[in-house]
């Protein structure tokens, strides 16, 4: 199951008597789980919610209370957090409950992991009991950034979502603070934009990384190098290397796109990037030539061969680098 399924019960307002969550997406775990506790009327809270930790509670324990009537009125919820620490012995006290669980009552476990060897777990998925938060990635990211925004009463069309993500990445956690940000940024307007995600949003690494990219892709020689500083100041330089190899692969790919006269989606498309990074790729093809961008690739391969081979100072090697990616054009050959 997932958590639309999840959405149908809170809709009507009806528990199933256990739900396991599971999956890397925290925050949306505990979205999810803050909007069950808003049905327990707060005035029986003190009564009908108990929250519990596998560490602190034996099996026999948490079934104790999660058997307990609830108090004048439905529903009662006990959360349980770490149940993936318990053995598949103590699991197993659970597995018999499934054959007759208190049906006025509501035992969420939560966990990062579900371990479908187990017999528990195994018939925890056989009933629909379970809840696969998994973490979204790709384009699901576009997707659950685009929904965080909607939660806030506002409208973020698929251009800005993927301005934010490759901005910031894909913390979930950093994301969603960026979100509310951006919510109250545009407050008083219906919709988030680009413009709005580049001018108010944080700048998070990832975002630097294409910074140095696009320095170079622009052949300017002094940003490139400030980018690198600020980024060799706390990063390992071969992820950077790869990166900047990634950039000039994609500039030659942009370059055979030219004169076919593509619409964004499709260059982006044929990219594999956001539509506004594509507009950054072909704009940055056009600027140098082909041969450029062929030089630019061997000397990439040329460094790296320094890097893992020579005993030359890493910073030193990428400085070079850097400065000479960053005048192809200067170097072209006339006739090129």
């Amino acid at each position: 199951m997932n958590p639309s399924d999840l959405e149908k019960d809170l809709a009507a307002g009806a528990f199933k008597p256990l739900y396991v969550f599971h999956g890397q997406d925290e925050l949306l775990k505990e979205r999810y789980l803050a909007r069950m506790i808003d049905i327990v009327p707060e005035g029986m809270r003190d009564f009908n919610l108990e929250r519990l930790s596998a560490e602190d509670c034996t099996p026999s324990v948490v079934l104790e209370h999660a058997r307990t009537m609830p108090f004048m009125t439905r529903p009662r919820l006990v959360i349980l957090r770490g149940a993936d620490k318990y053995s598949a012995e103590e699991l197993a006290a659970f597995t018999a409950y499934l054959d007759a669980p208190n049906e006025d009552s509501c035992l969420v476990m939560i966990l990062e992991k579900m371990d479908q060897r187990l017999k528990f777990f195994k018939e925890v998925r056989k009933k629909q009991f379970d809840i696969d938060f998994e973490a979204p990635k790709g384009r699901g990211l576009i997707t659950w950034v685009r929904n965080a925004m909607s939660l806030r009463g506002m409208n973020m069309g698929e251009e800005a979502a993927q301005a934010l993500v490759e901005q910031l990445g894909d913390d979930l956690m950093e994301l969603d603070r960026e979100v509310e940000k951006l919510s109250l940024y545009a407050l008083g307007r219906k919709a988030v934009t680009v413009e709005d995600v580049r001018e108010a949003a944080r700048v998070g690494h990832k975002a630097s990384v294409f910074k140095l990219g696009d320095a170079l892709g622009m052949q300017d020689p002094a940003r490139a190098l400030a980018e690198l500083n600020d980024l060799l100041f706390t990063d390992h330089h071969l992820p950077i290397l790869a990166m900047m190899i990634r950039h000039f692969r994609l500039l030659l790919r942009a370059k055979s796109l030219e004169g076919r006269r593509l619409a964004p989606n499709d260059a982006a498309s044929a990219l594999g990037v956001p539509p506004f990074a594509a507009r950054q790729y072909m704009e940055q093809a056009r600027g140098l030539g082909l041969e450029d961008v062929k030089k630019g690739l061997v000397r990439l391969q040329e460094a790296n061969l320094t890097l893992i081979s020579s005993p030359a100072p890493p910073k030193a090697v990428m400085e070079s680098l850097v400065l000479d990616l960053a005048r192809l054009r200067r170097r072209r050959q006339p006739g090129l």
